[in-house]
């Protein structure tokens, strides 16, 4: 996988896939994309995750954050998998649609092990990623973020059904930051600038930044404004809104503004970006 991970790097797409082995070496830290998505298709192998064993075995799918602490114990010698690894911006884009509850319950429970049902559905998803990776092109990128979203709904339903998360497992910190993670979701057309977040919270925005360098690996004002541009990005693309009609909606006094915004952190006009798309 280390190799997939350099060439994640320089892929404009932003992302890989493959598959092998996790690592040759045991009780080694692996190294992680910004999100590892892992199917394994044979053999087992044993994990230490944030200081938790979980063993594997096929069908088993795993789900791993780039600060996630994971050392392989050992596996088997005719251990293999499916890796799918995404870097920053190219997760954000399918992290938009999905439930903070999600995040949440992925961040303390990074296996999941389907029941036959489910793993014949897994196979399905499998086999129309490959379809998606190896046969498209033009629409590649389009295709796969949305199967992507596809897989993690499923699976916050699925999850939702069998073992709905408990508040009390989380502690004040953590509910904090998920909290933010929420708001962001639901206020960030309006608000862009984290004193409003924090308020909101009833903590200083230092203290607000220390909890999502911890839990979200960001600063907050990262967050907020990668969910505006993701906003952004998502009306520029519907032909019947103009620039002015966008800047009202997501409360930007002026197009020229929100032009300056987009293009800073995009590096494109709000006109060439709908152009291109």
């Amino acid at each position: 996988m280390n190799n997939a991970l350099d060439a994640l790097q320089n892929n404009q797409a932003g992302y890989v896939y493959g598959s092998g082995q996790l690592s040759p070496l045991s009780n080694h830290p692996l190294a992680l994309a910004y999100v590892s998505l892992i199917v394994v298709e044979k053999g087992q192998i044993r994990l230490n995750i944030q200081f938790q064993d979980y063993l594997l075995k096929a069908g088993d799918v795993l789900i791993l954050a780039e600060d996630s602490l994971a050392i392989v114990k050992n596996q088997s010698g005719d251990f293999s998998c499916q890796y799918y690894l995404l870097n920053r911006d190219f997760a954000a884009e399918v992290a938009y649609v999905l439930p903070h509850s999600l995040f949440a319950y992925l961040s303390k429970t990074p296996v999941f092990s389907p029941i036959l049902e489910h793993a014949i559905l897994l196979q399905a998803w499998q086999t129309q990623s490959q379809f998606i990776l190896n046969e498209t092109t033009q629409y590649q990128r389009i295709l796969w973020r949305q199967h992507l979203q596809n897989f993690f709904l499923i699976l916050a339903d699925l999850i939702g059904d069998q073992r709905p998360l408990n508040q009390n497992e989380h502690s004040r910190k953590e509910k904090l930051c998920w909290q933010f993670w929420a708001m962001v979701a639901q206020h960030s057309q309006q608000e862009r600038e984290v004193a409003f977040y924090a308020r909101a919270l009833h903590i200083t925005p230092y203290y607000l930044s220390q909890l999502c360098q911890h839990y979200l690996n960001d600063n907050p004002k990262t967050l907020i404004d990668r969910q505006v541009i993701l906003k952004l990005k998502q009306l520029l693309k519907t032909n019947g809104l103009s620039i002015q009609r966008i800047a009202d909606k997501m409360h930007f006094n002026d197009p020229s503004y929100m032009n300056r915004y987009f293009k800073k952190h995009t590096g494109l006009t709000l006109r060439q970006y709908r152009k291109g798309h």
